[in-house]
């Protein structure tokens, strides 16, 4: 391994190497209930539709056969150790500690940048490891601009499950994630980059916490109020983009409020069967991507989630996103989709997570709803935007170098 995994300051916290590597025992039962799972018969829906109603019986059908006799987890879990991999403990305000898993590159260059990439659902943090691969391969460890930390979000992966005997929050999150960065020494400041969940997160350390010094994002904010903002200027590209946010809203939005309302019962019924939770998250990998992942990264996140309990162990921001959190619709649609009030805020457009921090923001057009540079101004200090013609809800799979590019710039600009 290379110095990228030796540590700029001695942490503060206790942090200890980690090697992913599932028991064979484990492993077997998988495979075994995999080869056990029924595949559900033919139905116009998943046939005779084109992928209207959901994945398809031909795609499932596909798959099944490449996860039970193809795909490799032990190649996976090489790739993922090819990159030093810790697990820090993090003691929290109440006494508790908790786990965090990252990946990450430690640079020896000094006042490198304290950087942290931050995945959402359902993605994990293997969506950047095409990212920390461009950086090694470009920059020896004395050369590198960046301390990276790629962290499993609290739920995810090898992260600690949330207290079973309280409600877990995205503010419960950011909190751990800032001592986890003040825990490695970086205390004196740092820069977040977020996706999705992990965009909402990057908001919340970015307007609690004087340590992080800028918020890089491509999320979802909702329509601003014109009482208070007037009639936003929109370029033809981000018309466009809202059409397709129109048609998120009323046809593949029905996901996040079972997760919200429902989160034990689809958590039980998803933990019953890899197949089950293949057609649930493979679908958001085919619908909100640009260019379609191959099989192979479909299948190690449903892999992952299904290895390490994952997915009802994650669903805990959706009942603050999608029913608790105060979230202003003006489009009708998505009031009926989502049950909200008209004086509802959602966490991107919350006053009291106002980013005042330098903000940079990237626009990618096969987004499930992207966002006008204008609407993303009303939430922060946008200093920085750029939009792309191509790239989707996973622009750090898909496009890890437009992705990349982006941070470096917006990076040099504000730090």
């Amino acid at each position: 391994m290379s110095d990228n995994h030796i540590f700029p300051h001695k942490p503060s916290i206790k942090v200890s190497p980690f090697t992913v590597k599932v028991p064979e025992a484990d492993l077997k039962a998988f495979y075994d209930l995999l080869r056990l799972s029924k595949l559900g018969p033919r139905t116009y829906e998943n046939t005779g539709a084109n992928g209207r109603f959901g994945v398809t019986y031909d795609w499932m059908s596909k798959t099944r056969d490449h996860w039970q006799n193809t795909f490799d987890w032990r190649s996976v879990e090489s790739r993922i150790n090819s990159f030093p991999n810790f697990i820090a403990q993090i003691p929290d305000d109440d006494g508790s500690v908790h786990q965090i898993h990252f990946a990450g590159l430690f640079s020896q260059k000094a006042g490198a940048t304290p950087l942290m990439f931050l995945h959402g659902w359902p993605g994990n943090f293997m969506e950047f490891l095409g990212i920390l691969s461009l950086l090694r391969e470009r920059y020896a460890p004395d050369e590198l601009p960046y301390h990276v930390i790629v962290p499993s979000l609290p739920g995810y992966a090898f992260s600690s499950t949330p207290p079973v005997d309280r409600d877990w929050t995205l503010e419960d999150s950011a909190r751990l994630l800032h001592k986890l960065m003040c825990g490695l020494g970086f205390e004196g400041g740092y820069v977040l980059q977020g996706g999705d969940i992990g965009s909402y997160t990057a908001r919340i350390m970015c307007a609690l916490y004087d340590s992080c010094k800028g918020s890089f994002n491509f999320c979802i904010v909702k329509h601003p109020d014109p009482a208070i903002h007037g009639n936003l200027p929109l370029e033809e590209f981000e018309k466009r983009g809202l059409e397709t946010g129109d048609q998120f809203a009323k046809f593949g939005s029905a996901y996040a409020l079972e997760h919200a309302t429902r989160t034990a019962t689809i958590g039980f019924t998803l933990s019953s069967s890899p197949l089950a939770l293949l057609a649930w998250i493979g679908e958001k990998f085919l619908t909100w991507t640009d260019t379609t992942p191959s099989i192979d990264d479909i299948l190690a996140s449903a892999t992952l989630y299904w290895l390490t309990d994952t997915f009802p162990r994650c669903l805990y921001p959706y009942r603050q996103e999608v029913v608790h959190a105060p979230v202003k619709w003006d489009d009708e649609a998505y009031a009926q989709v989502y049950n909200k009030g008209p004086d509802r805020y959602m966490n991107h457009a919350n006053p009291e997570y106002y980013c005042r921090k330098p903000m940079g923001f990237s626009w990618f057009p096969k987004e499930i709803a992207p966002t006008p540079r204008s609407w993303a101004a009303t939430t922060g200090n946008l200093v920085w935007f750029r939009n792309h013609d191509k790239g989707g809800h996973f622009a750090a799979m898909e496009q890890p170098e437009t992705l990349l590019q982006d941070v470096d710039d917006f990076i040099k600009q504000v730090w």
